[in-house]
């Protein structure tokens, strides 16, 4: 048989398409690995002051690990969660400029990672720094029961937060918390510091809402909350 002469375009054409390919697939290896590289392995929520002071070393790697992503949610709600010492720790007069600046990163990894209730609480607690009447907390306390519901890593912040929050005289509000609380109440042998934290820090309004909720469902939580308080 006669061979067919392949045209040296042909040829060539093909080369550059399969080089083209190999840049392109070496980018996105470059654009997947590099990321992991800098991102911190310490950064999860941070639930308290002492986990919130020990990421905020890492804060630099993980916004610069979030920037070269670009679009990885996993990555921006990392970089938010290293702002997690302006809302957990106990200077309750951080500066406002950089408030805004975790409430600016947090929304961005909300745009990139909606399903995370993780930066719904972030973001309500650092909406709560400005002002507790305001809408915008209790709209992102709100998301973060709706994303998160069950996450019982979740409750003892997002119980301390609800609490503190006038939307708990809401009634759709009521019944997002009350399921928090008896979840607190199931898990007692855990969550009891937590029930305890946030009845002691509520106001009025909360405390009462508490004692009700405790009361229909476990009075014995209750009973000990309050021999607790008559203690100090």
């Amino acid at each position: 048989m006669t061979e067919i002469p392949t045209a040296p375009s042909t040829i060539g054409g093909f080369r550059v398409a399969i080089f083209a390919f190999a840049c392109l697939l070496c980018g996105f290896a470059v654009w997947s690995l590099l990321p992991e590289l800098l991102r911190p392995a310490v950064i999860e929520f941070p639930t308290d002051a002492g986990s919130a002071v020990a990421i905020y070393a890492h804060r630099d790697e993980a916004t610069m690990a979030a920037r070269i992503g670009f679009v990885r949610g996993d990555l921006w709600a990392q970089a938010a969660f290293s702002y997690g010492d302006l809302v957990w720790n106990e200077n309750k007069h951080a500066d406002a400029v950089s408030l805004e600046r975790a409430r600016a990163l947090t929304e961005l990894a909300i745009t990139y990672a909606p399903h995370d209730s993780r930066l719904w609480l972030l973001l309500a607690a650092i909406d709560s720094r400005f002002d507790w009447l305001n809408e915008r907390a209790s709209v992102a306390l709100k998301m973060s029961y709706y994303t998160g519901s069950n996450m019982i890593g979740l409750v003892p912040a997002r119980l301390l937060l609800s609490m503190q929050s006038r939307a708990i005289q809401d009634s759709e509000f009521q019944e997002l918390v009350s399921h928090d609380i008896r979840i607190s109440a199931i898990h007692k042998s855990e969550l009891m510091p937590a029930i305890i934290a946030a009845y002691n820090t509520a106001p009025l309004f909360g405390q009462e809402f508490m004692e009700k909720t405790l009361a229909e469902f476990d009075p014995s939580i209750l009973a000990s909350i309050h021999s607790g308080a008559q203690q100090r």
